[in-house]
């Protein structure tokens, strides 16, 4: 499969973003949505979703290098 030329213009950098946004929801009520939980749940959640990436990447690794 042949990767997608990706038009870095300007004019199409700006359109890009011009789409995303009028897709978005900016309203202020809204934008706290996207920030990060850092509640004690929320932390813990993250760091073993990290925990769990390391130990799949460090098993591939190995299963590669047999």
């Amino acid at each position: 499969m042949t990767p997608t030329k990706l038009d870095l213009s300007p004019d199409a950098i700006l359109e890009r973003l011009r789409q995303a946004s009028d897709v978005s929801d900016l309203r202020a009520e809204r934008r706290l949505d996207a920030k990060l939980d850092m509640s004690a749940e929320g932390i813990a959640r993250r760091l073993r979703e990290v925990s769990e990436l390391l130990a799949l990447c460090e098993s591939l690794g190995a299963a590669s290098s047999e």
